[in-house]
């Protein structure tokens, strides 16, 4: 057998060893640790990486190739004629001690030079006195004694062209950005073109509904008020996505026509998608991306956001940044020695606005992004807001049977589709895990026999929730919806109603929705980017390599006021060490342009 044919025995995928093969007929001299390494670059990628490391080695499965690895954490890379530095344009990149499959290095390139670019300071036509009369309308300042953040973050972003505003559940970053649009709008000595956008259709809904429902706090004009967008697409629908492609219509050629864009839920972002975004826009537009980099990052490569955050984790500033703040009368920081212009552009909100008080799920949220055990348990069984139980969620007995009907079936007794989707979302049962019985297969169908009689098959039937699953661009419905099926009124025949993006109702017939699943109970992968008043929260019986620190974080901060946890102490014992990892190489140094 030879060396490459060993390698089907690894950790290698299907999609992984036809790279190989591909390069081995077009390059049959090269060797099998060359092959072996184009392999690593595809298996990082399916893993969530943008290019390789030799730290990576840690998850490879233990025995496989194992003198080859010692050569690659010794820091010698094998050569073949697809191998080469970046200006070789060849497939595999080496560089730094990583490897990359050329296309990430060029996404990679491309996010890093576009953000660079946009975080030089630009030209305000405002002066000090402007701004700070503007500022104390839109963001008064809170407390003279604490330095209030999201009035350095507005005034941050007048300062160049892009804008970072991160911070945990209820810090107000919404709340931040809908004032930072007024105050570029009163700034503006022109019409300015405005744009709301998010990575989901719910992520998107959910800015436009906290857009909206701030704007008559704050003191604008009629005129004003109409300026500002009224409505958020998903960043798919405003790049202009075709159906089955991967470019989209808007590029560096054909640019978005805006002056200011709000990207909100950026920790959803992958790479390839911020590349097309950024290649979107117009260099003199605006850029504020919105996020919780200590949130599960993107499903698909990469983790920008978490990267650009991490280039000031504790709202730090350059000499200049701090002078420009303290000219605005927006706080009087102490500089740092250096910073980098993309650090100098990242503002973290710290106070959390959205929990009342001492909130028991506040400082479960705290504790688990600090990967404190003790405080996390201490919240677990000391809170009013949180119950807390180590047996599996089950409707064994009358009572558990019972709570479920009388809730669920409150679904199908609502008054009009738009009560019954508002109910919708007041509640959810968040998994981990799709198969199982405490997985999201078995509690669907748990739910749906209890209340149906239905074995297995989905059925057609009154207050059932429903979650597509594809995209289907035509009756404007995408991965990830949401919606329920309810009669059209009494005696009437069901239809499938759904909440469009612009507040109003999609009504579809049952037979025309594409792929689609019940939604009693979803993966926490799905709600990212949704909040519920009481989240019902089931992890498996055992550790699972899935479950970690980051998961947890996102997951308890879906509720919004009770937090019901079905798990073991072992099981969220072993999740709080584990973390996320997303290696990339990106550099936002001076240095790189």
């Amino acid at each position: 057998m030879s060396a490459f044919d060993r390698v089907r025995e690894g950790g290698f995928s299907a999609l992984d060893i036809a790279l190989m093969e591909s390069l081995r007929v077009i390059w049959p001299a090269s060797s099998a640790a060359a092959l072996h390494l184009a392999g690593l670059n595809s298996w990082a990628v399916g893993k969530g990486h943008s290019c390789f490391k030799p730290e990576l080695l840690d998850d490879w499965p233990d025995g496989q190739d194992s003198a080859l690895h010692a050569q690659l954490r010794a820091g010698t890379w094998p050569q073949a004629g697809f191998i080469g530095e970046a200006s070789s344009a060849l497939p595999i990149i080496v560089e730094s001690n990583r490897s990359w499959l050329r296309r990430y290095w060029r996404h990679e390139r491309e996010v890093e030079t576009a953000l660079l670019q946009r975080a030089q300071p630009a030209p305000v036509t405002s002066n000090a006195a402007e701004i700070a009369r503007a500022l104390d309308e839109f963001l008064p300042a809170s407390d003279a004694a604490q330095t209030d953040w999201q009035r350095v973050a507005a005034a941050m972003s007048l300062r160049a062209p892009l804008s970072v505003i991160c911070g945990g559940p209820g810090t107000g970053k919404t709340h931040t950005a809908l004032r930072l649009l007024a105050l570029h709008l009163r700034l503006s000595d022109k019409p300015l073109r405005m744009a709301l956008a998010a990575p989901t259709g719910k992520a998107a809904q959910r800015l436009a509904e906290s857009v909206q429902a701030g704007l008559d706090a704050l003191p604008l004009s009629a005129e004003e008020r109409d300026a500002l967008p009224s409505a958020a697409k998903t960043l798919h629908r405003l790049l202009g996505f075709r159906p089955q492609s991967v470019s989209p219509l808007r590029d560096a050629d054909y640019p978005l026509d805006l002056d200011v864009l709000i990207v909100d839920e950026c920790s959803m972002v992958d790479l390839p998608l911020m590349a097309k975004l950024l290649r979107a826009l117009k260099p003199e537009c605006r850029l504020i991306l919105l996020g919780d980099p200590d949130q599960l990052p993107a499903v698909e490569n990469g983790a920008v956001l978490a990267t650009v955050a991490a280039s000031n984790g504790n709202n730090a500033f350059s000499a200049s940044a701090c002078n420009w703040l303290a000219d605005a009368k927006v706080a009087r920081l102490d500089p740092i020695g250096e910073q980098t212009s993309v650090g100098d552009c990242v503002v973290r909100l710290e106070r959390a606005h959205r929990f009342a008080g001492e909130s028991g799920i506040a400082r479960l949220v705290g504790a688990i992004r600090r990967g404190d055990e003790d405080a996390v348990f201490d919240a677990l069984a000391s809170s009013a807001d949180i119950r807390w139980s180590e047996q599996a969620l089950a409707f064994d007995t009358a009572q558990a049977r019972d709570a479920a009907r009388a809730h669920w079936a409150g679904l199908a007794a609502a008054d009009s589709p738009q009560a019954a989707l508002a109910q919708l979302g007041r509640y959810r049962i968040l998994c981990a895990v799709r198969e199982g019985p405490q997985g999201v297969a078995g509690l669907n169908q748990a739910i749906g026999s209890l209340l149906h009689g239905a074995s297995s098959a989905p059925l057609h039937v009154s207050g059932r929730p429903i979650l597509v699953s594809s995209n289907e661009h035509a009756l404007g419905l995408y991965n990830g919806d949401v919606g329920i099926l309810l009669a059209e009124h009494a005696g009437g025949s069901l239809r499938a109603w759904f909440t469009r993006r612009d507040g109003g109702l999609l009504r579809v017939l049952p037979t025309q929705l594409p792929a689609h699943e019940s939604a009693y109970a979803m993966t926490v992968h799905k709600a990212q980017g949704s909040e519920f008043d009481v989240v019902e929260l089931v992890l498996p019986q055992l550790p699972h390599p899935l479950i970690t620190r980051e998961w947890l974080y996102t997951a308890a901060s879906r509720a919004r006021r009770k937090l019901h946890v079905h798990a073991s102490r072992e099981v969220i014992r072993a999740a709080l060490p584990l973390r996320t990892r997303r290696i990339n190489g990106l550099d936002f140094s001076e240095e790189r342009t």
